[in-house]
């Protein structure tokens, strides 16, 4: 079969000089897609929501994710591994109405010639998809939303159910901000908030099938905007759509934060707003003569560990710096959990939490008069169930741990 659409449509091939990229806007008609069933199909999403474009806000010279670059390099999407296939491309946002098929079923020929002529056709074959694929990935947003699972949804019924090999590659930041899968009342933390939202996402029918379907989804957690993650965040968040991938019944599942990076591209912006999806953040609160600087757990730690992670020592270098400019009387530090597990758990894991802080203070040359652990006694977010329905937000809030600075009045 790969012979038969080898030996078709490679004209703009054999004849560069007209229109050498048309070969991407061949339109699959029904005579076109008989007999391709059984051909491996490629899907390419691409993300772009909002917050996949720089801001005003971002910096000059700011590195944003490259969603081209990161798509060219994923394993299945390189001009000679697509030879032989079929290939669909469509830019992604809000709705699963919205989804945009730019490159629509188009049988990827195979390359005639001796070696050196092979390598310059895949190379142009590279360059025209390239160009395509930062055409897509830059258009005006259809809507202020970000539905992955409407996406993937999709491109399922792109694939339809040929018996060939059936791939989807999908860049995405992963802040989806609709459906079952919202993620703006989430904590970023806990395996608790994983499960529920997979489960809500199953009882709301809104899991595509994905059986036999091999799916990368790449650049979690890359926004082109905001502040980034923590390493603990992001962690969390590859392994939420990890499992919601695994859910669909998909073959296979590889979620990376991976992602090719180039400097931010200011006519990448659009004018659409979009609901913020929102990493918890290190705050500060000033009362009387008292500062209380409040690090969210999932800033510092993984889930239901004390030890610091690899990213928090920055944070940590930030809070010393503010704690030396406030010049104290006197710091402590406490943690504190949420009211899930025993309250033996709540008060090992919310002092082991404390006395690691302490600690990195005291190599950054901060005095700690002391470490307290509190469990889920003195909650900032309350309360964390609702009709008997976990808050998960409220419960991320709660697991923290605050640095209480006194000052001379």
């Amino acid at each position: 079969m790969a012979s038969a659409v080898a030996g078709s449509g490679c004209s703009a091939f054999e004849t560069p000089e007209v229109r050498p990229c048309s070969w991407l806007d061949r339109i699959a008609d029904a005579a076109t897609r008989e007999g391709t069933e059984n051909l491996s199909h490629t899907v390419a999403l691409v993300d772009r929501s909002p917050s996949t474009r720089p801001s005003a806000a971002t910096g000059a010279g700011a590195r944003t994710p490259d969603t081209a670059g990161t798509l060219l390099a994923a394993r299945g999407l390189a001009p000679g591994e697509l030879e032989g296939g079929l290939l669909s491309v469509a830019a992604f946002d809000g709705t699963r109405a919205t989804v945009d098929w730019d490159v629509d079923r188009v049988a990827i020929t195979a390359v005639q010639g001796n070696d050196t002529l092979r390598e310059d056709r895949r190379n142009a074959r590279r360059e025209c998809l390239e160009k395509r694929l930062r055409q897509v990935s830059t258009g005006e947003p259809g809507t202020g939303r970000t539905d992955v699972l409407g996406a993937l949804a999709s491109a399922a019924d792109q694939l339809g159910s040929g018996d060939g090999d059936r791939r989807i590659v999908m860049v995405t930041d992963g802040l989806t901000n609709t459906g079952c899968a919202d993620l703006r009342s989430l904590g970023f933390d806990g395996t608790a908030e994983i499960k529920a939202t997979v489960d809500r996402c199953r009882t709301a029918g809104e899991l595509p099938d994905l059986r036999g379907t091999e799916v990368s989804i790449l650049g979690v957690a890359r926004s082109a905007r905001g502040k980034a993650p923590s390493s603990p965040q992001t962690a969390w968040l590859t392994a939420l759509w990890t499992q919601l991938c695994e859910a669909t019944r998909a073959a296979t599942c590889h979620v990376a934060a991976t992602a090719r990076t180039h400097a931010a591209e200011r006519d990448g912006e659009t004018g659409t707003d979009e609901p913020e999806v929102t990493f918890p953040a290190v705050s500060e609160r000033p009362k009387g003569r008292v500062t209380t600087i409040t690090l969210p757990g999932s800033v510092l730690f993984a889930t239901d560990r004390s030890e610091l992670s690899s990213e928090a020592r920055k944070t940590l270098d930030d809070a010393a710096r503010r704690i030396r400019e406030l010049d104290p009387v006197s710091v402590a530090v406490s943690g504190h959990t949420d009211s899930r597990g025993s309250a033996q758990r709540g008060r090992q894991l919310s002092l082991a939490r404390a006395q690691a802080v302490r600690s990195a203070l005291t190599e950054r040359g901060i005095t700690v008069d002391s470490a307290r652990g509190y469990s889920d006694d003195r909650p900032n977010c309350a309360p964390e169930y609702h009709d008997g329905v976990p808050d998960y937000a409220a419960m991320a809030c709660n697991r923290r741990v605050e640095i209480a600075v006194t000052v001379r009045g």
